[in-house]
């Protein structure tokens, strides 16, 4: 049974992968929840997100680092596919959707690196992509051609000077950790997408935090604008055309958002349970009550279906068009279960669910979010709908 293949990798790495993401749950992320945080004591993440990096949970470019290959989204996909980054993300999700939203997001701008195989101008550590403008990522149109209204150009773009570039332009809604040292950006160069790499203390880099959001305050978020900033041809890290990087990073983007989303689901159907377990009502224990067993096996059966929809894909390599419409749909869908789990456990409380006290408030507001991050439904939807015409001409 240990020599089984689970998606690319045997089962025995399966459990072990488990194993480190259970394990550095309990030891650092657990810790920050203790006190009166409703989002988590927030100043101890620098030092617990520096750990991920150390057991190498999170994705680094420097290969110095265990991160480089087997971190989330590392290097080792290529052989074992997405399913042990997704299992790690699930697990940490499980107690902080936030915290798995900032690997997840170094974990995609990292792999993109990683993909190019190209020596880097410098090897940053914390890396942030920079890919979508405005209110969503790039339609069908743009994603084919950047240039093109279709419905609306790419307007981040490089010009030539010589023996350098020029990046003007801006990008919305940059996930990425606290003080990242680089950016990579999906831009247009020309007629063609091109992806570069930037420090994010190169001058005319300006940096607006989003403000106060609803949920996933774990995560930094903000709008990026570039104002002119010289860039040397050796921070191009795509081969003259990086549109199937603009494929990857989006369909990575929303495999691990609904992994984040399987994990916050399961560990609200895992408060769920305990409570109606412990609390009584008219003398008996609430999980009696038929009402209470109706909302948590809801939830629980939403949870089994997100899942299977999830690692059905765990082999998928998110390079094509057709990889872009799948990882769209399990967005659209996974997170619409989870929703409708996290709603149903949050109902097992009664209002109590909606106190900071039981943290069910925190995973509702966390999915909640993840509902519109990178891309709504009504995107995702017209999205699905154009590749599919695309295919059928």
């Amino acid at each position: 049974m240990q020599n089984e293949l689970v998606g690319g990798i045997c089962a025995e790495d399966v459990l072990h992968y488990q194993d480190l993401a259970r394990q550095y749950t309990r030891k650092s992320i657990n810790p920050i929840f203790e006190g009166e945080h409703s989002d988590g004591n927030l100043s101890l993440l620098p030092e617990r997100l520096e750990t991920a990096f150390k057991i190498g949970i999170a994705a680094a470019p420097d290969e110095s680092f265990s991160g480089y290959q087997y971190g989330i989204w590392g290097g080792a996909i290529d052989e074992q596919g997405l399913l042990p980054s997704m299992l790690l993300l699930s697990i940490i999700a499980e107690t902080c959707g936030g915290v798995a939203m900032c690997l997840h997001a170094q974990g995609v701008a990292t792999n993109l690196i990683l993909q190019s195989k190209k020596k880097l101008p410098f090897t940053p550590l914390k890396v942030g992509l920079c890919l979508q403008e405005g209110l969503c990522p790039p339609y069908l149109g743009t994603i084919m051609f950047p240039d093109k209204d279709m419905p609306a150009k790419i307007t981040t773009i490089l010009e030539q000077k010589n023996d350098h570039y020029i990046m003007s332009g801006s990008k919305s809604f940059v996930y990425s950790m606290s003080d990242t040292d680089a950016y990579v950006v999906l831009a247009r160069v020309n007629e063609t997408w091109g992806c570069f790499l930037l420090s994010a203390k190169e001058k005319g880099i300006n940096k607006t935090d989003v403000g106060v959001r609803t949920g996933m305050r774990a995560c930094c978020v903000e709008h990026i604008e570039f104002d002119k900033v010289k860039i040397p041809l050796e921070a191009r890290i795509d081969d003259e055309n990086a549109r199937e990087m603009v494929i990857h990073a989006m369909g990575m983007n929303w495999m691990g958002m609904a992994a984040v989303a399987v994990g916050i689901a399961r560990g609200a159907a895992v408060a769920a349970r305990k409570y109606a377990a412990e609390r009584y009502q008219g003398g008996a224990k609430i999980e009696e009550h038929a009402a209470v067993k109706m909302l948590i096996a809801g939830a629980e059966a939403s949870i089994v279906a997100a899942e299977a929809t999830v690692f059905a894909l765990k082999n998928s390599l998110l390079t094509t068009l057709t990889d872009l419409r799948k990882a769209a749909s399990v967005k659209l869908s996974v997170i619409e279960l989870c929703s409708r789990a996290v709603t149903d456990c949050l109902q097992t409380f009664g209002g109590y669910g909606y106190m900071e006290d039981y943290g069910m408030e925190k995973r509702l507001r966390d999915v909640t979010v993840l509902k519109s991050a990178f891309g709504s439904p009504t995107y995702l939807k017209q999205l699905i709908f154009d590749i599919e015409k695309e295919g059928s001409r």
